[in-house]
């Protein structure tokens, strides 16, 4: 497989000082032309070689980013790959109506905890009686709330300035923007309405037992305000794991068990099993990714076909698709009129519910689809930048068709220097050195 990029016959060179080099050759007539040599040192300022070879080299360019791409994206399903979603557990819960449950850190394969939630911890609320919204108030409000963060005293007037009385809503609205305003006691007030009505609501900024809140003094046009209609409590609950069973207390319902491992959100009073198990929803989108991936390949290679023969045989490698019909069905992946992969969601989570190992075994096992998806990528990966555009190395256009000889046009013989080259280069680093060390000799001439 290639890591750092496209070879080049396998000899180690970048691609694009190896097409810029093809192009010069491809100026020469006759190798022994001093004036031919000339001409090729000047053959890339061209603009015709200049366009060729801004296409071939934005091709390849393309062409290795949508492979190591689709590598990428097989290597998530790939059973074999440390890492892949098959191996990433995720905590799970039985019951979410009564909690739920994610992962703080990797969980253990054998996880299974029953909780039982005794109680969920709830913020203090009180509410004052209600009234209608636009009849006029007739007390003032002078009192103070004593809150888990500090006191704050509130007045106010049921008179406006001008004489005229307040309406209930007009006094609840301005008592709720002076509790909200300045320093924070811990408590929040909002104005509740239903229908013509309207009450004034003070409630906990947080949960538990420590975080209450008393009202003292005349609340007038907000009687009852003092009045508690939800205590502020704490959470219990009990966990049972590996047969052992503790009841804890928490002031607050996200709660964190087996060590740290796992967070838990209490809901309601209940009992629901916390479990490690995998993300049947990472699956899908692994797998929607590989086919994305695939069918990006495909189109890339279906539109330069004509560039080479290897290529086209690439293309052929890709339109044969991953698997036969049968074992793409099993998993919910299909062909469209256009010649896409595409994945029905509903089907792969039924069979994944249905048959989990052998699912599992189809898309990421030794001969799974995404090992296969893999293998065609290295093998494109690893061709000759000579095969993969050998059309335009022979002075073809990207359109027409040939063989990975080189072919087209006869007189630059383009394609045939080339495996001149690499064979030279093939027989040792000695002879390698001498090519570059002639190559600077020949260039102090010119």
């Amino acid at each position: 497989m290639s890591i750092s990029g496209i070879t080049s016959g396998g000899y180690g060179y970048g691609y694009s000082s190896t097409i810029n080099n093809l192009l010069q050759l491809s100026s020469l007539k006759t190798t022994s032309s001093y004036s031919a040599i000339q001409a090729a040192n000047k053959v890339t300022s061209t603009s015709s070689n200049s366009s060729a070879y801004s296409s071939v080299t934005s091709f390849l360019k393309d062409y290795q980013s949508e492979l190591t791409g689709l590598e990428a994206a097989a290597a998530k399903l790939q059973t074999r790959v440390s890492g892949n979603v098959f191996t990433e557990l995720e905590a799970g819960s039985s019951d979410e109506s009564v909690a739920t449950a994610q992962k703080n850190w990797k969980v253990r394969p054998e996880t299974d905890i029953n909780l039982e939630v005794h109680s969920t911890a709830q913020a203090q609320k009180n509410v004052s009686a209600e009234k209608v919204a636009v009849d006029l108030a007739e007390e003032d409000m002078e009192f103070e709330i004593a809150g888990p963060k500090g006191t704050k005293k509130i007045t106010i007037s049921s008179t406006n300035e001008n004489g005229t009385k307040k309406t209930y809503n007009q006094m609840y609205q301005e008592a709720a923007r002076t509790i909200n305003a300045g320093s924070d006691t811990g408590v929040r007030a909002s104005v509740q309405k239903s229908g013509d009505k309207v009450s004034l609501a003070l409630t906990g900024k947080a949960t538990g037992a420590d975080n209450g809140f008393t009202v003292t003094g005349k609340t007038g046009a907000a009687a009852g305000l003092e009045s508690v209609v939800n205590e502020a409590q704490d959470a219990e609950y009990t966990v049972t794991q590996d047969g052992y069973s503790q009841t804890y207390r928490s002031s607050s319902n996200k709660v964190s068990i087996d060590y740290d491992r796992i967070e838990v959100e209490l809901k309601k009073e209940g009992s629901t099993n916390i479990y490690a198990g995998v993300d049947a929803n990472k699956i899908v989108g692994a797998v929607q990714d590989l086919l994305d991936s695939y069918n990006s390949v495909t189109n890339l290679l279906e539109a330069n076909a004509g560039r080479g023969a290897g290529t086209a045989a690439h293309l052929s490698s890709f339109q044969r698709g991953m698997g036969g019909e049968k074992t793409l069905a099993a998993v919910g992946i299909s062909t469209n009129k256009a010649g896409d992969l595409v994945l029905d969601e509903k089907k792969l989570i039924s069979a994944l519910e249905k048959d989990y190992e052998g699912t599992m075994d189809i898309l990421g096992g030794q001969f799974g689809l995404a090992e296969r998806a893999s293998q065609k990528a290295d093998r494109a990966l690893s061709d000759s930048v000579q095969r993969i555009v050998s059309n335009d190395l022979g002075g073809k256009t990207s359109g027409s068709s040939g063989s990975a000889s080189g072919g087209g046009n006869s007189a630059s013989g383009m394609g045939n220097q080339f495996t001149y080259f690499a064979n030279f280069a093939a027989s040792g680093a000695y002879n390698l050195s001498n090519y570059y060390a002639v190559g600077m000799l020949l260039n102090t001439l010119a």
